[in-house]
């Protein structure tokens, strides 16, 4: 028989496990409705042919796919790009963001300040982003007007005429877009390395360089694996700010795979005959590549976890 005393403890933990879970209830609610069922929606409509008319659609099995991988030529193509983005934007923004969290992570005036500016770029919304670089490098743009005007070029160039300076100028933005996020995760990290360690290093006579290679850049290690990781997964998931800046321009050649895909199949974005059950089979086998790059990285990077 249970005394009063545990019942009421028992009534009391109830109480507060409601609570809890009423606390939770509506991020659940909106994950579930949000996330989940869009999921499973696309996930069934990948093996049908379906323009948004109830009354066209039909079962086509595993066509789609078959046509992702024999016919396809474009998607596979847009993934191209996608990683062409990514190592052109990866080994500039990493060192970059590490170079400058060395120096705002010394005890500098005003680096509270240069952590705020550099960290701006990221509360801003990724399409104004594309809309202010695609103006600057407009053919009438400021970038054009400075180049002109300081003799560098004779007349103004069509930034998005060409694969490669189309390329570049979005690559530009998107550097300038994430590098400050970086910042504070490497100055976060740097932070949590005990200042003994350093103490020790300079009694020993070893120079900075030797420092940072021999012992802040080792004890980094897992952050830094995780910023490895965020980094590529936010730059192959790049899409509006593709839209916005070049819309795939010259000749769909800048099209992202996941621009590709919203331009193309997205209802609002994409012809209103376009195929929606062929979008999603192309969003499942953009999933299944996706998770596999994030698989092979965290088995290829596993060493970042033991640097030290």
């Amino acid at each position: 028989m249970k005394t009063q005393a545990q019942k009421r403890v028992l009534s009391q933990k109830a109480s507060m496990n409601l609570q809890c879970y009423l606390m939770i209830s509506l991020q659940l609610i909106g994950f579930l409705v949000i996330t989940v069922y869009p999921i499973l929606w696309a996930a069934r409509l990948a093996w049908f042919s379906y323009d948004g008319v109830a009354s066209n659609t039909r079962f086509v099995g595993w066509d789609n796919f078959v046509k992702i991988f024999t016919q396809d030529t474009t998607y596979w193509k847009t993934w191209l790009t996608t990683l062409k983005f990514a190592v052109f934007k990866l080994p500039i923004e990493l060192p970059l963001a590490m170079f400058l969290a060395v120096i705002l992570n010394k005890k500098l005036k005003g680096r509270g300040f240069f952590r705020a500016m550099f960290y701006l770029p990221n509360v801003i919304a990724v399409a104004i982003i594309g809309l202010i670089f695609s103006s600057m490098f407009d053919y009438f743009g400021i970038i054009n007007a400075w180049l002109v005007k300081l003799g560098i070029v004779n007349e103004s160039v069509d930034w998005f005429a060409n694969t490669g300076t189309a390329m570049f100028v979005l690559v530009a933005g998107a550097v300038w877009n994430t590098f400050g996020l970086n910042i504070l995760y490497f100055i976060s990290a740097m932070q949590n390395i005990p200042e003994e360690m350093y103490e020790s290093a300079r009694l020993d006579g070893a120079s900075r360089t030797v420092t940072f290679f021999k012992i802040t850049l080792p004890l980094m290690g897992p952050v830094l694996q995780t910023i490895l990781l965020l980094s590529l997964v936010g730059t192959l998931h790049t899409n509006d700010y593709v839209l916005v800046m070049t819309n795939g321009a010259p000749r769909g050649e800048t099209f992202t795979v996941m621009s590709y895909i919203v331009s193309k199949f997205v209802p609002g974005f994409a012809d209103s005959t376009a195929n929606i059950g062929y979008g999603c089979a192309l969003s499942l086998v953009t999933t299944a590549i996706m998770a596999s790059i994030a698989i092979f990285y965290n088995k290829f990077s596993a060493k970042l976890s033991d640097m030290y």
